[in-house]
């Protein structure tokens, strides 16, 4: 049994090992964004084959999540979170050395995704394991705002490493995920161990609107980043702008995250997820439908900002609902549905609107609001109440140092 007390002392949380591990981790992952396409295009691949390593790992992430978090929920989150990533590492070394012709470096690639989504709903589950109610979605917000910083400091990792050898971006991407085993590794196992047949109640999530509500805002969140993974860079292209400044705007739009995450997960956790999130939504939709009628930098950069903490208080309050809707022997495979809801979003969102810029520019934007508004009524009405909301008086600083005992 996992039991949480604060006291004085100098051992720091397991959730400060796993959250200082994913950083380190997502930094070193973020390297491959500038550099994946170019890995295979440099190797003569068509663009069918750059399509094949980009999307794979993408599909693979969404098809292993439920799977993946099952497995976690009769396993354990340690043997997944640590097995996962060794793997990748493997994987990693073996694009970085060049092994195999191109059909076998997209395999590899999408093998990597499959590692990346087996990893995530066992470290979701993980820190809800080790969260109190009442700071989960603070714990999430966390989550968010490293891997904001891998996202700021990631890409420019991966660049500098390419000037060498552009399998060096891969190289850089193990070497991180390794490095950012060694503090995970000393997390003890954080799922209560049962007797099979005490957990083995079936798992009806679509008939639980703690699983499927959020589920379907995560599919919503999914759609419209993955949207602009692929927009983006054209939209800003198209006022006159190059990929320099591309890379500029996607950086001030990690510094909200950066700065407010922690306030805006306290503040979530005090008005609740059934008012904020589709608050949230809200900001995020007008922010996107505006896009199309915007051209200057200043303006649009502006406008990134307050879509930024829109964002924020997306993901942390979702997926902190799904992880209280769920005894922790159900929690990996809950996490999983969400993931795969969206890793859903992010297909639609890349393949579908991200193919509808060239019919008109604004159609794959005003397309994501309407589903982002649409994610948000459905939040403002049917997202169950009172799972995380606490009272002002739960959310004082608790102290600096906090231990977690296994008993």
């Amino acid at each position: 049994m996992i039991t949480d007390h604060a006291r004085s002392g100098r051992r720091l949380s397991p959730a400060f090992w796993l959250l200082s591990g994913q950083l380190i981790m997502f930094t070193g992952i973020a390297a491959l964004f500038p550099i994946a396409p170019l890995y295979i295009a440099h190797r003569g691949g068509s663009s069918v084959e750059i399509a094949l390593f980009v999307a794979g790992p993408l599909a693979a992430n969404m098809v292993v999540q439920v799977p993946a978090g099952r497995l976690a929920d009769r396993i354990g989150r340690r043997p997944i979170l640590l097995g996962t990533r060794i793997v990748y590492v493997g994987l990693a070394a073996l694009l970085f050395a060049d092994v195999g012709p191109l059909p076998v470096l997209i395999l590899i690639r999408a093998l990597q995704g499959a590692a990346s989504g087996a990893y995530v709903p066992a470290l979701l589950a993980a820190l809800t394991d080790i969260t109190e109610p009442s700071r989960r979605i603070e714990r999430f917000a966390q989550v968010q705002a490293c891997e904001m910083v891998g996202l700021l400091l990631g890409p420019l990792l991966g660049g500098a490493a390419a000037l060498w050898h552009d399998s060096a971006a891969f190289g850089v991407a193990g070497l991180a995920v390794l490095l950012g085993l060694l503090p995970m590794a000393g997390v003890p196992e954080t799922m209560t161990r049962t007797p099979r047949s005490a957990n083995a109640e079936r798992l009806r999530w679509w008939r639980r609107r703690g699983i499927l509500v959020p589920s379907l805002g995560l599919f919503a969140v999914g759609t419209i980043f993955a949207m602009y993974d692929v927009v983006w860079p054209q939209y800003l292209g198209a006022r006159g702008y190059g990929p320099f400044v591309v890379g500029v705007s996607i950086s001030l739009f990690a510094i909200p995250i950066l700065l407010l995450a922690r306030r805006g997960g306290r503040l979530s956790q005090r008005f609740g997820p059934r008012r904020v999130v589709p608050l949230g939504f809200v900001v995020v939709a007008a922010t996107a439908a505006s896009y199309p009628f915007l051209r200057s930098f200043g303006v649009i950069t502006a406008v990134g900002e307050a879509e930024a903490v829109g964002i924020m208080f997306l993901e942390p309050g979702l997926y902190a609902v799904i992880g209280a809707s769920v005894d922790e022997h159900n929690r990996g495979r809950a996490m999983g549905i969400g993931g795969f809801f969206q890793f859903g979003g992010s297909a639609l969102g890349a393949g579908v609107l991200g193919s509808l810029y060239g019919l008109r520019e604004g159609v794959p934007f005003w397309i994501g609001s309407a589903v982002l508004f649409a994610a948000g009524a459905l939040c403002a009405v049917a997202l169950p109440r009172g799972l995380l909301r606490v009272e002002p008086t739960q959310l004082e600083p608790q102290p600096t140092v906090r231990e977690r005992e296994v008993v």
